[in-house]
């Protein structure tokens, strides 16, 4: 009789090893500290240990954390345990700009491949991860970086995937993690269209096996949404959610988790109970509060800024809708067209100077980018005064020269608006000093400017023959209002650009080209110049200024004034809004005069054809 030897497929050495690592599994998943350390060797300290594991089951997670307390950091954490832990899991990172949702999934990048600016700062880094991810021939760590979302792709069927911040182009996805990076400056309308990623429920199944019990089966990891950011303002759907969700927490709801996370947490750090180094110092919240208290209190202590109401003219959804990436520009570039506004001062007020790029859009047409703000103070003195006046001419000198390059005479220069207001000498003082010809730094002769329409210089035109005539003198008296409203209209329309808010990094990361083969962004480290910060932060202190002015009628109806609140009049300034209004002007103008040409274009004068014509003849 033959005996037939069947090949076992499994040793019960092998079937041992497997039921140890299952075991292993589903330790480490209920125990996601613990394989943060084992399966990444990443140490949190014990803040952050809290908020992963309070998270890690709950449907609903939002986490409102101070500036460089490391909730990104936290992010990439929990995306890469989550993925590698549990198997066809599709992950999604949203944020407010794709350059955001790309840096989250850069520091997951630099966390499993042990390079970059957050490796360094670990010195425990495992390769568990790095031999997880898909790779190919021409990818050899498993991350793709197309320019229309990153992606990478484990063994278990797991996927880590950006979305940029178009909401149209975000629809249809299904994923079981959705996590919304810096969430409070998210639109509604994104926010809405990716939480309908993680809608459906996960332990939904089906079979067509009359004896099938859907009860029976183990229970699977649920969808997740987490909302991680500082505050914003108390309109957007993060702060909504933020007291919605503390609700039900409060109320007992385990799948709902709000955790709240002053500087303070991140300045007294502590890991397994003991002090441990800071992530953040207090001298930087100090410095923080001293330049711009408001922001500071909305992004280390995590106080929302409330709107205005219906008075207020320009709101902070409106600033954040028309914030775009862009750096400040310092020097000149090719294709520009500046439009430079100076407010002058010498005492009380500041002496700002604006720097805005004019350019064409296809869509939007005329578009303005503010691209350099600055404060003419005298750091010398004691009160810190502004500049004498021949040092602030000088001052806007050079910065005239430099936009303009090393070509002739002012040809990148669009126009130079200078505030004709009498407190702060703009036509006795600058205006006047800006029609002598003068020799730049490398000792260039220019010629002077003068404002050919102002009704003051209409005896001068003569003796200034050779002057620029891109100088305008704006009477605050009687143009205030009218470019109030010119500068509301603008934003309503999003056709003025600022640069998005500054946070205090040292460095950006800015896509250089697209490789041809790979199809892939490249990247460069830009190092932000001293210049470059100080431009940043005053451009924030003028969106401050902004959404400060409000709206006041008489008692008659019958006038109407924008000025700062009346709470904050004494407090702060609204030079940097006033330069705005200038920039804003301008564009406006310009905007104004191509409908005009347009209009003109499309008229056709009949009267040209009527010599082509000739009398029909009718046949009897």
């Amino acid at each position: 009789m033959n005996v037939i030897n069947k090949k076992r497929l499994l040793t019960e050495a092998r079937k041992k090893v497997y039921e140890l690592d299952a075991e292993s599994i589903a330790y480490y998943r209920r125990n996601p500290c613990i394989a943060c350390e084992d399966l990444l060797g990443i140490k949190l300290i014990d803040t952050q240990k809290y908020i992963l594991q309070q998270s890690w089951n709950a449907t609903h997670s939002l986490w409102c954390c101070s500036r460089n307390f490391g909730k990104s950091f936290i992010g990439a954490i929990i995306i890469i345990l989550k993925a590698v832990l549990y198997e066809n899991q599709a992950i999604y990172i949203i944020s407010s700009v794709g350059d955001q949702s790309k840096e989250t999934f850069s520091k997951i990048e630099e966390i499993v491949t042990r390079m970059g600016k957050t490796a360094a700062s670990i010195k425990s880094l495992k390769d568990i991860v790095a031999n997880e991810t898909k790779k190919s021939p021409t990818n050899k760590d498993g991350f793709s970086h197309n320019p229309a979302g990153y992606h990478v792709e484990f063994y278990n069927g797991s996927e880590i995937f950006t979305l940029n911040s178009k909401p149209d182009s975000n629809r249809s996805r299904r994923a079981t993690l959705c996590f919304f990076d810096e969430a409070a400056f998210c639109s509604d309308e994104l926010i809405s269209i990716c939480e309908a990623f993680a809608t459906q429920n996960t332990d939904f199944i089906t079979s067509t096996d009359e004896n099938y019990n859907p009860e029976i089966e183990h229970r699977r990891v649920p969808t997740q949404l987490i909302y991680a950011s500082s505050q914003d303002q108390m309109t957007t759907m993060f702060y909504r959610h933020y007291k919605n969700f503390a609700k039900r927490m409060l109320a007992g709801d385990r799948n709902y988790f709000v955790c709240d996370m002053i500087c303070d947490t991140a300045i007294q750090t502590y890991m397994n109970g003991k002090p441990y180094i800071p992530l953040l110092t207090q001298d930087k919240v100090d410095a923080a509060i001293k330049a711009n208290k408001e922001k500071a209190l909305r992004e280390y202590y995590n106080q929302p800024t409330q709107d205005g109401g219906t008075n207020q003219i320009v709101k902070w959804h409106t600033i954040r809708k028309n914030e775009t990436f862009v750096l400040p520009t310092l020097t000149w570039k090719p294709n520009s067209r500046i439009v430079i506004a100076f407010d002058p001062a010498r005492t009380k007020d500041n002496s700002i100077i604006g720097v805005m790029n004019v350019y064409f859009d296809e869509e939007l047409g005329w578009c303005g980018d503010i691209i350099n703000c600055v404060n003419l103070v005298d750091v010398a003195t004691q009160c810190k005064y502004k500049l004498d006046s021949n040092r602030q001419i000088k001052e806007l000198r050079d910065i005239i020269c430099r936009y303009n390059g090393q070509n002739p005479d002012y040809e990148y220069i669009d126009q130079l608006l200078i505030d004709g207001g009498s407190g702060g000498g703009g036509l006795s003082t600058y205006s006047d000093g800006m029609l002598n010809d003068w020799t730049d730094k490398s000792g260039k002769k220019h010629r002077g400017f003068i404002d050919k329409t102002y009704e003051a210089y209409e005896s001068y035109i003569n003796r200034y023959q050779d002057n620029s005539d891109k100088l305008r003198v704006i009477s605050p008296k009687k143009y205030r209002t009218q470019m109030v409203e010119e500068f509301i209209d603008l934003m309503d329309l999003g056709v003025i650009k600022f640069p998005h808010e500054y946070s205090g990094q040292e460095t950006l990361k800015v896509s250089t080209k697209i490789n041809s083969a790979t199809n892939e962004e490249e990247f460069e480290m830009y190092d932000l110049s001293e210049e470059e910060k100080l431009a940043l932060v005053q451009i924030d202190l003028m969106k401050n200024e902004i959404t400060s002015i409000y709206k006041t009628e008489n008692q008659d109806k019958t006038s109407v004034t924008y000025a700062l609140s009346k709470e904050k009049e004494n407090k702060m300034h609204d030079d940097r809004f006033y330069v705005a209004i200038l920039l804003a002007h301008r564009l406006y103008e310009i905007r104004r005069s191509s409908v005009i040409k347009t209009k003109k274009q499309s008229i056709i004068d009949n009267n040209k054809f009527k010599a082509l014509c000739r009398r029909p003849t009718i046949a009897r």
